[in-house]
């Protein structure tokens, strides 16, 4: 009971997992167990006939040297000879794996009697092909004639051997097949009987899987037709959809004391909804601002009110579209625009810029966070007044933008924090600095892909700071901005 009770209470994908192991690990077994019987039997099978094999191996070797033994004698050629060669390894080869025991096997008699015996027609054709190349007749007919009579008791001992050895094996062959047979018939039994017990655990965990959730199904049917008194079943198990009852059994409860409150909820969202302030609000309010101005020959006010409009129109754009450069060069002069006014002129700003090269795609809000982190930290509290330089220039295949100040400068320890994005850019005064220099590093790196991106320099403190961006030209990598739209840290 136990047992049946932990198994309920495990995971409907640990159920499965454990079901796919069982008939897994079964078909494994049976598989193991059908392989090692059946191979058993080949492997038996086919040593039954391996002595015939090279009893007739032999057979046919010794024949081939003695032919060629023969050839040699007649024609004394070169080819000839390196055919008898070949023949005599051959065959001495076959020798060395027959039997020298003494022992009362009639089979294994015979076969120490034809190892004896080739080894003595090994030398006598030998000493017969020695014979020949000496010239000396005599000799090598002589061992030639003892060579073919050792050839004729070799031969048939052979056969007789053969023929002792196929019966034996024949009888052994009998005895096997009919094992193979039986092997054949459990091993059919064993699968069918795997099969089986596999259905059945398939059909009892889908059953037990499926029954709560088709229950779970009609009383679902039943809420969506406004019948909130339906009766949930009680979960037996608590796996998945036990957990979905009691999920399904809470969420009923609060649907019935949620369905009063839905009108009036309706309500509150229109009224929310309504109240909201989107940006375009805030642009026809600045622009009818701007309007107004100018109607009353307020030129100053007007320039400031349509300079701040634009402003805020470029920063709440989306920061996943590339910009021309010329861009993002406008929305600095707009920014220093809106400070210098804010603070009666203290920034001073000066801008030197290749032309040809305005019309080269970045990542928007680059170049404004990083001339407002200028003003914040580097020039706002400096004694005299405070320059902020932006140059554009190319250099090989790269467009080099340079932002530099004249402000507190920086030591490496800071420089480092910043790299790390460890240093807090956020403006001094507490106002929000839009999107901070740890976004442009990270949007930068992501878009271009190199280290050298975003570059900050500083020769210490009151000595003011350089940036450098670094934006490649070709492979259009400007035209691409991966970043995501950070917040700023």
């Amino acid at each position: 009971m136990e047992i049946k009770t932990a198994f309920g209470n495990l995971s409907i994908r640990k159920k499965l997992t454990l079901a796919y192991i069982m008939t897994a690990v079964l078909i494994l077994l049976v598989n193991i167990f059908v392989y090692v019987n059946v191979n058993r039997v080949i492997d038996r099978l086919d040593r039954v006939y391996v002595s015939n094999i090279n009893l007739n191996e032999l057979s046919n070797s010794i024949d081939v040297l003695q032919r060629e033994m023969s050839n040699f004698l007649e024609t004394k050629t070169t080819d000839a000879m390196d055919a008898y060669y070949k023949a005599y390894q051959d065959y001495e080869a076959q020798t060395e794996g027959l039997s020298l025991d003494i022992t009362a096997s009639a089979p294994q008699r015979m076969e120490r009697n034809i190892r004896k015996m080739s080894e003595s027609y090994l030398n006598a054709t030998d000493a017969a092909i020695e014979a020949k190349r000496g010239r000396n007749v005599e000799k090598y007919r002589a061992y030639y004639e003892e060579a073919t009579v050792l050839y004729g008791y070799i031969k048939t001992y052979i056969n007789s051997l053969n023929t002792e050895r196929f019966k034996s094996n024949s009888a052994d062959y009998k005895v096997l097949s009919v094992s193979l047979s039986y092997i054949e018939i459990i091993n059919i039994a064993v699968f069918i009987a795997v099969t089986i017990i596999n259905v059945i655990i398939v059909i009892l965990i889908v059953n037990r899987i499926t029954k709560p959730l088709a229950a779970l199904a009609t009383a679902a049917e039943e809420v969506a037709e406004g019948n909130y008194d339906v009766r949930v079943p009680e979960p037996e198990t608590m796996d998945e959809t036990g957990v979905l009852n009691e999920t399904f059994s809470r969420m009923l409860v609060s649907i019935k004391q949620g369905v009063l409150m839905e009108a009036h909820l309706k309500d509150a969202q229109l009224k929310f909804l309504q109240a909201q302030i989107n940006p375009h609000f805030l642009f026809n309010t600045l622009n009818a601002g701007a309007q107004l101005a100018m109607m009353e020959d307020a030129d100053k006010t007007y320039d400031y009110i349509q300079n701040v409009a634009d402003f805020f129109r470029y920063n709440t754009q989306k920061l996943d579209h590339p910009v021309p450069l010329s861009d993002e060069l406008k929305m600095v002069d707009t920014y220093i625009y809106i400070i210098n006014i804010r603070f009666s002129g203290e920034v001073g700003y000066e801008k030197e810029v290749d032309e040809s090269l305005l019309e080269v795609t970045i990542p928007s809000m680059i170049l404004q966070p990083i001339v407002e982190n200028a003003i914040q930290h580097g020039i706002r509290n400096i004694p005299g007044q405070g320059k902020i330089s932006l140059s554009v220039f190319k250099e090989s295949k790269d467009v080099l933008i340079r932002i530099a100040d004249n402000g507190v400068g920086m030591t490496r320890e800071q420089i480092e924090k910043i790299y790390e994005g460890k240093e807090d850019d956020k403006p001094a005064d507490g106002e929000h600095g839009g999107v901070g220099l740890k976004n442009v590093m990270g949007r930068l790196k992501l878009s271009f892909d190199r280290d050298d991106v975003f570059v900050i320099e500083s020769e210490g403190e009151g000595k003011g700071t350089v940036v450098t961006l670094r934006i490649p030209i070709e492979g259009e990598g400007s035209g691409k901005d991966n970043s995501t739209e950070a917040k700023e840290e």
